[in-house]
């Protein structure tokens, strides 16, 4: 069930990889202008969580279920995706949910899978902790070379609370890092939450005692 809830969220985002789409989002994403900066300002309606991007990246269509969106950068094959999910799957933490480190690791495996069956060989970089929005984070990174044996470099950031979690999946040849890195990591500064992903729901019975 765990990994199945998992594959569920990674294949979402992931099937965005293959997909060249041009029309303008609607679903679930609220986009407008930052006139003063010529960044704009996306804020997904089912999560809550908001971003700000540079004017010339391109807002693809919503991921499934209204989860997220991908935008693209004014470089080939590089693309940014953010997403949401719940945090109904079992795991050790006190409130019987997953931790972060079991959710990281759980990614971990599926996204090692997905590109096994491609017969695409990963290198994976040391595991990091960070911050997404304020909270706790872990940051997933690995190197690989496309079909056309391009060296391309993936980071996912994951944060995870006690009722949702939010991901960030960056893709870009590993030769445009520090071309793209130093605008993405402004990106991620200006990403909020929207509210509160540890809050107690009121669907989630209270714990005893």
């Amino acid at each position: 069930m765990k990994l199945l809830m998992i594959r569920r969220y990674l294949v979402c985002a992931l099937a965005m990889m293959s997909l060249a789409l041009h029309a303008t989002p609607s679903l679930g994403a609220v986009a407008e202008t930052n006139e003063g900066t010529g960044w704009n300002l996306y804020t997904n309606a089912r999560f809550g969580f908001s971003i700000r991007y540079p004017g010339d990246w391109r807002l693809g269509n919503p991921l499934p279920d209204g989860i997220g969106v991908t935008l693209y950068p004014p470089i080939e094959h590089s693309l940014v995706a953010l997403s949401g999910h719940m945090n109904v799957v079992s795991g050790r933490s006190r409130d019987g949910r997953q931790t972060l480190k079991e959710f990281a690791d759980a990614h971990r495996r599926i996204i090692t899978d997905l590109y096994d069956k491609k017969q695409v060989q990963l290198t994976w970089q040391k595991d990091q902790e960070a911050t997404l929005a304020g909270s706790p984070a872990k940051r997933l990174a690995f190197t690989y070379q496309d079909d056309k044996r391009n060296a391309m470099l993936e980071v996912h950031i994951l944060s995870l609370g006690r009722n949702e979690g939010r991901g960030v999946r960056i893709k870009l040849p590993a030769d445009q890092t520090t071309t793209l890195m130093p605008t993405i990591t402004r990106m991620l500064k200006s990403y909020e939450a929207g509210r509160d992903q540890n809050a107690v729901s009121p669907i989630v019975p209270k714990e005893k005692g």
